[in-house]
C-alpha cells in the first residue's frame, strides 16, 4: 500500500508525534508512507531524521494565488506519477486544493481527512463539499466526530474515531526514583503534583497556579512540578510565576531527555487545559506511569478518564474544583494508587499504540478494497 500524508504543520505538537509514530509502525506492515509538508515545517526535519521520504517542494501554504496556480499543475503531475492509493490530509490549509486534485486523478486514490483539532470546523459550502468528498474522516475523539457529523451533515458511516495511542512500556523511567530525586534536589517528604504541557495560554497554567494556592494552604508540604517541551510566545506563565508568592514551591523543567523520570516523581498528574486536547498524549503518559489524574472537561479528556475511577474531571478554569480534587487524592494515597492502576489498565485496554495502528490499517485496507471494487464495477 502506498500512502501520502499531507501535513503542513507549522508548530511542534502531538499531531507530528502521531504521524511519525503511525508511519513507522505502518512501514512494518508494508505500507510505504510519503510525508508532504511545506519547507521549514518541523515535521520535515524530524521525518527525514527517522528515514521518511519527505516531499516539500509544493508549498500550499502560500498566500500568493499565482504561485498556487503554478504549483497546481506540477503537483497534479507528481501525484499521477506516484500513484498513491491513499491521500491522508491532516490540515485545513491546502485541503480544498488537495481534494480537487485527488478527484481528478485516474485511477483516483482514496481521500482521507484526519482531524485532530478541537476548533469549530468551518461550515461554508466549499468546506462542506470538501469534507463530503472524502472517502473517510478520521477523528481523534468522539466529541470531535459528533461535531463534524452535526455541523457538516456528514454520513456517520464515513466518520471513524481512532484514538491516539502510546506504548506504555516505552514511556517509563530508566533510573531509580531515589537517584532522580537526589539529582533534582527534591525532598522525598514533598507531596508532588505535576503538570506536563507546552507553555501556552490554552494549557491553562494560570488556573493550575491558582489551584496551587489552595492546595498549598491545605497541604503545606505540596510542591508543584511543571514540565514543558516548548514555550509559545503568548505565554506569560514563567513571568507570572516569578512574581508569585508560591514560586519557591514550584519546580520547573524544560525539554529533557527522559520526561518519564520527572513525571514518575509526582503523586498526581494535572491537565488544566481550557481548550485543545484533541488527542492528549500528556494524559496517556500519566496513565502509563499509573498516576491518578485531575483533568478538565475539554477535548478527548472525558473519554480518556473515567471520573471517580481513574481520576477526576473538573470544568475548565475551575481552579477551586481542581484544588479540591488534588487534595482529595493526596489525603487518600491508597485510593489514589488504585485510581492510577485503573488508569493504566484503561490505557492498555483502549488507548495503546497497537490499537491505533490496527484500526488505521483496517480502515485503509477497507478503502483500497472499496476503490478496487468500484473500478472493477463490482
Amino acid at each position: 500500500m502506498k500512502l501520502l500524508v499531507y501535513a503542513p504543520i507549522k508548530y511542534p505538537n502531538a499531531e507530528i508525534d502521531y504521524i511519525l509514530t503511525l508511519g513507522q509502525r505502518l512501514a512494518q506492515r508494508d505500507v510505504e508512507t510519503v510525508i508532504m509538508a511545506s519547507p521549514g515545517n518541523p515535521i520535515v526535519e524530524r521525518g527525514r531524521a527517522l528515514g521518511f521520504r519527505i516531499e516539500d517542494r509544493f508549498d500550499l501554504l502560500s498566500l500568493n494565488p499565482l504561485k498556487l496556480w503554478g504549483l497546481r499543475g506540477k503537483l497534479l503531475a507528481w501525484l499521477a506519477e506516484e500513484k498513491f492509493e491513499i491521500v491522508d490530509v491532516h490540515r485545513s490549509e491546502g485541503f480544498v486544493l488537495m481534494a480537487r486534485l485527488v478527484q481528478s486523478l485516474k485511477p483516483r486514490p482514496a481521500l482521507v481527512r484526519t482531524r485532530q483539532d478541537m476548533r469549530p470546523v468551518r461550515t461554508d459550502p466549499l468546506n462542506r463539499w470538501t469534507y463530503r468528498s472524502a472517502d473517510l474522516i478520521i477523528a481523534s475523539n468522539r466529541l470531535l466526530a459528533d461535531d463534524l457529523i452535526t455541523r457538516l451533515g456528514l454520513d456517520p458511516g464515513r466518520v471513524k474515531v481512532i484514538y491516539y495511542g502510546i506504548n506504555p512500556e516505552s514511556f517509563q523511567a530508566k533510573r531509580p526514583l531515589e537517584e532522580v530525586q537526589k539529582e533534582k534536589g527534591i525532598d522525598p517528604a514533598w507531596r508532588r503534583i505535576g503538570l506536563s504541557a507546552r507553555l501556552g495560554i490554552v494549557k491553562g497554567h494560570q488556573y493550575f497556579l491558582q489551584a496551587a494556592e489552595k492546595i498549598a494552604g491545605e497541604v503545606p508540604e505540596a510542591r508543584f512540578l511543571v514540565s514543558y517541551r516548548m514555550i509559545e510566545k503568548e505565554s506569560d506563565f514563567l513571568d507570572r510565576l516569578s512574581r508569585h508568592a508560591l514560586k519557591e514551591k514550584f519546580l520547573v523543567f524544560g525539554p529533557c531527555e527522559n520526561r518519564a523520570e520527572l513525571l514518575k516523581l509526582c503523586e498526581v498528574g494535572v491537565l488544566s487545559s481550557v481548550g485543545s486536547e484533541a488527542s492528549s498524549r500528556a494524559c496517556l503518559e500519566w496513565m502509563a506511569l499509573k498516576k491518578p489524574v485531575v483533568v478538565t472537561r475539554v477535548g478527548v479528556l472525558p473519554e480518556l478518564v473515567s471520573t471517580g475511577e481513574s481520576g477526576y474531571l473538573v470544568m475548565p478554569r475551575d481552579s477551586a474544583g481542581m484544588a479540591e480534587a488534588v487534595v482529595k487524592l493526596l489525603r487518600h494515597p491508597e485510593r489514589a494508587r488504585a485510581m492510577g492502576e485503573a488508569g493504566y489498565h484503561r490505557l492498555r485496554s483502549y488507548f495503546t499504540e497497537e490499537l491505533m495502528v490496527e484500526q488505521t490499517l483496517e480502515s485503509f485496507r477497507g478503502l483500497v478494497e472499496e476503490r478496487f471494487r468500484s473500478r472493477a464495477g463490482l
